[in-house]
């Protein structure tokens, strides 16, 4: 009978070491996995993008006053987007984001781009930082398609999505 007494007490010292054990290795996989900001600029340029030409093409066609003067001047409203962002860091002032289409002539485009018009919003110096990598600066994120409108003219469109927000992605 000793000696099995003697064997649980060793045991225990054991079972307490390896709970000490797996109580770190989750307590260092937490730290580790919540410890960084995720980057999810990508994320928001894509979407972005997306949205911009959902906004300006639907199956394959143009849509409706896209190519006016209106659409021009209002393409948030027009696209249903909201470039306002949280109040930290200074964002309101800077702005975070910047949104490019440009309607060129398909005949011509590849060889030699023709621009027929172009719509803007958002803070346009941001468009400088495209081409350029590094994780401080904004991420730029261009895509190319192509569509026609109802009497058969041909379109190239190419949008340029731009998203900063480097302080709270980055570090």
């Amino acid at each position: 009978m000793k000696n099995k007494k003697g064997a649980d007490k060793v045991i225990s010292v054991y079972w307490f070491f390896i709970l000490f054990l797996v109580a770190a290795a989750i307590v260092y996989m937490v730290s580790s996995f919540y410890g960084k900001p995720y980057d999810v600029r990508s994320i928001e340029a894509g979407l972005l993008a997306d949205k911009a030409s959902d906004c300006v093409s639907y199956a394959g066609y143009l849509r409706d006053g896209v190519l006016t003067p209106d659409f021009q001047q209002n393409i948030l409203t027009k696209c249903n987007l909201n470039f306002n962002t949280e109040d930290i860091y200074d964002w309101k002032q800077q702005g975070q984001y910047f949104l490019d289409i440009s309607f060129y002539k398909f005949t011509t485009y590849p060889t030699n781009p023709n621009l027929l018009f172009e719509a803007s919003a958002g803070n346009s110096n941001l468009k400088d930082f495209c081409g350029i990598s590094g994780d401080t600066n904004p991420f730029c994120l261009q895509r190319e398609f192509y569509t026609i409108d109802k009497t058969g003219n041909q379109y190239a469109i190419k949008i340029t999505a731009v998203v900063r927000k480097t302080e709270k992605n980055v570090q």
